[in-house]
């Protein structure tokens, strides 16, 4: 089980370039990071080499929604870019959201004239489409479930359930969830349940406390309970810490080692 630094989020006083290199002195072998369109990407390539450090995720999407299939053929293209970067990267993960984010996470598109129904109808139709590119490439698409309470209000998928279920219908080893600790606190919680039901549809997972998004030891979750239920059930996969620093970022980073 591998510990990630999410460099949109932490590290942030400093330049994009010099957070992959203050990550590496901090301890750590992985980042993650949101889109790579504003990002040179051989540059980051070349910053990981030269640090030792390994990108296991970033956003698959962007400017598209999975919840709509008027956006399908769009939202396929850029999935199929975002695999390319993957592969340049070295990048086994793909975050996939059910609806387009922007600046602060804001939801692009409600889609409000379709059913709940219709939706899932639509994720699922356009992820089995996906699924054997990402198959053929070895790349994993994580469905991301966030909260609509706090962060994102008018955002489709909020469940791990749900989420699990679209996973399920799909029925392809390279299209998983992204269980988001932080999120799913603010909607669910019941958090070491779900993820011991769940553990097998698992790919990737994002850690912050709640509330306000900090480092661990700042709220309610008990973090060192969560590590230790992750390790008996044998999770091999990452734990990306996206979260902001109460104070500052060596301080988070060093709330983050010692779990």
């Amino acid at each position: 089980m591998q510990k990630a630094i999410c460099v949109e989020t932490i590290f942030t006083e400093f330049p994009f370039e010099e957070r992959l290199r203050l990550v590496q002195e901090a301890g750590f072998e992985c980042v993650e990071f949101w889109t790579w369109q504003d990002k040179d990407v051989q540059k980051i390539r070349e910053l990981c080499t030269a640090n030792g450090l390994q990108v296991v995720a970033f956003s698959g999407d962007q400017e598209f929604s999975l919840v709509g299939a008027a956006e399908r053929e769009q939202y396929i293209s850029f999935v199929r870019e975002s695999m390319v970067v993957a592969k340049v990267l070295g990048c086994r993960i793909l975050v996939l959201h059910s609806n387009a984010l922007g600046e602060n996470g804001v939801v692009l598109k409600r889609y409000d004239e379709l059913s709940a129904e219709e939706k899932m109808e639509n994720i699922i139709e356009t992820l089995k489409i996906l699924a054997p590119l990402a198959e053929k490439e070895d790349i994993v698409l994580a469905l991301e479930a966030l909260n609509t309470r706090v962060d994102h209000p008018g955002y489709f998928l909020c469940h791990t359930e749900e989420a699990v279920r679209i996973a399920e219908a799909v029925g392809s080893s390279h299209v998983k969830i992204l269980y988001d600790i932080y999120h799913m606190q603010i909607m669910e919680g019941n958090l070491i349940d779900t993820m011991t039901r769940y553990i097998c549809w698992i790919g990737h997972i994002h850690a912050a406390d709640v509330p306000g998004r900090h480092e661990p030891g700042t709220g309610e979750i008990n973090y060192s309970n969560i590590m230790r239920v992750l390790e008996g059930l044998k999770y091999k996969g990452a734990i990306g810490f996206e979260l902001f620093p109460l104070r500052d970022s060596m301080e988070a980073v060093r709330a983050i080692k010692v779990l």
